[in-house]
Parts: structure tokens; C-alpha cells; sequence
């Protein structure tokens, strides 16, 4: 196991990517702002100092008990009883998944944005295909085109349902497109949030993974996240919108075995740690006036005059002795970002653009001879290298007669 600890600075409003220092598809990550990303990103909303830290495990994990009440939908006893353990903003169909097919009954001809549990999605409609659950009974919802949650579960349905601050939780959950018409041109497009109530009695909701937009397959896919409670709440509720709001184009899916657990990181190998100390601070707007020249000499473009002192600066240090209108890039391998502070005739500093340089072969003929580096003809500067002279934008010059100046 390692530790690192990494000092950065951030412009306010800007943004900056932070990463666990061990990237690796077999690895957890926790971070305390309560991620479970290898990355994330920060923003600079104040000038100050903020700390982050993250820490890679390895994914052995322990999880207790199904939250979910009835996350397999296997506590169906009466069908024409709407099922326990959640709700939806759909209405519910009273149909006997081992009774007659649903199709066959004229009341149900033509309805649209219900939902009903079924142990083989052929048996719900003529259009949909055989798809089973993996044991028992699924979730199956018609045309979810309108606003709401197709499935919900709260804690008033699940009392059982609660999470303690700073426990990490999996959630997890099968969908499937039903329906094999050639109609069906708008798959579900499924986003799980879970909504908490905060100790100020009003709601958050955060999302419970990315949308996953089913394909046509009419086959069993997978979704697990992990997540972060930020409070203590008795009372949460974890639901399931469909983002596709076309009507009457083959928007059905099915839900099967939703499962939200605890876990606890107990067994796991702590792989590494990071520290990201971050100081925000109240940028300067940058200046595009530095040029790179001969792959390893950054010049300050002076052509008309403004500038009478320099300071340059790599990762946000100043090099010490660095105070020319050039600066010549000493390690061509590392990656490092440079910028100057060039202050003008009237006192003002103005900033340029950091950039970043490596990984560049250094000049070899041109670099700087050691006498009469630098000259000054007629107000302008030039630069005399082993066998040329150029002005300061790079140009190849003829050569000078004896009316100039050195230094």
C-alpha cells in the first residue's frame, strides 16, 4: 500500500480532474466527498484550500440483507390486490400471470401506461417476446410515456428502508425490453434516483447509476452502482423513471430482482490513498504572449515595447534566476506547465497562459552561445546563437553591422 500526497492549485470557476493514484478495473474507490470513481472532478467556488482523499481497495466486499421489500416480485398471492412492498404513478392491472392470456380479454384491448407481474411477457401481449423472469413473477410495464416513477419503493411501503450517513450502499437491478414489434423504435430509457430526507426536513435525490437505454434484444441486462449516503434518514424513496416519453412505440421493459444492500469494505486490501490538497485562488485573466521557439526556448512576444521585467514559473513555482524575455526548458522528458509574469512600463503585471511541455528533444546547434546571447539594435532585440541571429519572434536575420548594442 502507498500514500501520496498531492499539493495543486485552481483558478475560481475553473476545473480540475483528481484520480486515485492506482487505476485498475479490479479496484474500489471511495472518496470522502462520498464518489466511487477513480476520478472526479472539482471546481473552484472560493479562494481557499480544500482537502480530498481517496482510497483503492480491492473488491472484496460484504453486503447484508435485501432492503427491498419485495425487489424480486415474488409476494404475489391475489392478482386482482395490487402487489406490496411499492408503488408506481402507473395504475395497476389486475391480471393472473397463470390465468388467460391478457390479450384475449376485450377490457384490456388497447391499454397504455399500466403496469402489471408477469412470469412470461409473451402471455401479457401477441407483440412482446418470451421473455421469463429467473424465477416467479417480473415487473412489467406498457407504454411508460408519461412523467413519474414506473416503480417506486419508500420506506412508508418498506420500513425497513433506511440509510445511516457515510454507509456505503450497492443497488442493483434487471431490465429487459419486451416487445418484438417492428414498431418498437423507442426502447426505455431507465434512470434510478433514490430522493432522502434531510435533517431540515426537506428532500434530496441523487441519481442510482447512469441511464441505461435497452436495446432490442428482448434479453436480461445487468446494472450495479455503488453509493454514498451523505445523512442518517428514516425515510427515502428509490424509484425508476423512463426518460423515453414516446407514446405507443414499443416503450415497455421489465424489472426484475432490485436489490439495494449495505456493505461493509470488511476482507477488502487497501491497495493505496491519495490526499489532494487544492488551493483555490482568484486568477488573473491569462495573456496568449509566449511563444516556443526551437523546441526548448519560450519567448515573451515585447514588439512593442511594454514589458521591463520578466518572472517565469513551472507547475505555479518561479524559477529562481528566471527573469529574462526567454526562457530555455531544462528537463525535455517530464511534462511540466510554464507561464511568466511580464510587468510593463507602468508598474502592471500581466499573466500569460500556462502551457505544457515534454517529452521534446532539446535544440543542439542553436542553443544560446555564451557570449553575446543577447542584442539590442535600434530598440529591438535579438538573439546571437553559435551560428546565427535571430529577433525574437524566431526569424533568421542577416547579418548585423557594428551599430548595436550587448549585453
Amino acid at each position: 500500500m502507498f500514500t501520496l500526497l498531492s499539493i495543486l492549485t485552481l483558478c475560481i470557476d475553473s476545473t480540475l480532474t483528481l484520480c486515485s493514484p492506482a487505476i485498475d478495473d479490479s479496484l474500489f474507490y471511495t472518496w470522502d466527498t462520498g464518489a466511487n470513481t477513480a476520478c472526479i472532478t472539482v471546481t473552484g467556488d472560493a479562494v481557499g484550500e480544500a482537502t480530498y482523499i481517496c482510497e483503492a481497495r480491492t473488491k472484496t466486499f460484504l453486503t447484508t440483507d435485501n432492503l427491498m421489500a419485495n425487489g424480486d416480485f415474488e409476494n404475489y398471492t391475489d392478482y386482482h390486490q395490487q402487489p406490496t412492498g411499492y408503488t408506481s404513478d402507473y395504475e395497476y392491472l389486475p391480471f393472473d400471470p397463470y390465468g388467460t392470456d391478457l390479450y384475449d380479454k376485450p377490457e384490456y384491448q388497447g391499454k397504455s401506461g399500466v403496469y402489471l407481474l408477469s412470469n412470461n411477457a409473451k402471455h401479457t401481449w401477441r407483440d412482446y417476446a418470451n421473455v421469463s423472469p429467473h424465477s416467479g413473477n417480473f415487473f412489467a410495464m406498457f407504454d411508460a410515456a408519461h412523467s413519474g416513477y414506473a416503480w417506486k419503493a419508500g420506506t412508508t411501503e418498506n420500513p425497513g428502508l433506511q440509510i445511516k450517513e457515510n454507509g456505503l450502499y450497492v443497488f442493483s437491478y434487471w431490465a429487459a425490453d419486451l416487445n418484438e414489434a417492428s414498431q418498437r423504435s423507442h426502447p426505455a430509457r431507465l434512470q434510478f434516483t433514490i430522493r432522502y430526507k434531510m435533517p431540515d426536513g426537506t428532500m434530496e435525490k441523487d441519481s442510482l447509476g447512469e441511464v441505461l437505454s435497452l436495446g432490442k434484444d428482448n434479453l436480461w441486462h445487468f446494472s450495479q452502482t455503488f453509493w454514498t449516503s451523505p445523512v442518517n434518514s428514516d425515510y427515502i424513496e428509490i424509484g425508476v423513471e423512463d426518460l423515453n416519453t414516446y407514446y405507443g412505440v414499443g416503450n415497455d421493459f421489465g424489472l426484475d430482482d432490485i436489490i439495494f444492500q449495505m456493505v461493509t469494505l470488511e476482507g477488502s486490501k487497501h491497495v493505496a490513498s491519495d490526499t489532494f490538497r487544492v488551493f483555490t485562488q482568484d486568477c488573473a485573466p491569462c495573456e496568449d504572449f509566449v511563444y516556443r521557439k526551437w523546441n526548448d526556448v519560450l519567448f515573451a512576444d515585447n514588439t512593442e515595447g511594454q514589458f521591463v521585467s520578466y518572472q517565469w514559473y513551472e507547475d505555479s513555482i518561479a524559477v529562481s534566476g528566471a527573469t529574462l524575455q526567454f526562457y530555455q526548458l531544462t528537463d525535455t522528458l517530464t511534462p511540466h506547465s510554464y507561464y511568466v509574469e511580464a510587468t510593463t512600463t507602468d508598474g502592471h503585471v500581466r499573466t500569460s497562459c500556462s502551457q505544457r511541455f515534454g517529452d521534446f528533444a532539446p535544440s543542439a546547434a542553436q542553443h544560446p552561445a555564451n557570449t553575446n546571447r543577447i542584442i539590442i539594435r535600434r530598440g529591438r532585440l535579438y538573439i546571437r546563437t553559435e551560428n546565427a541571429l535571430y529577433d525574437i519572434l524566431g526569424n533568421k536575420q542577416r547579418p548585423l553591422t557594428d551599430d548595436y548594442d550587448s549585453k
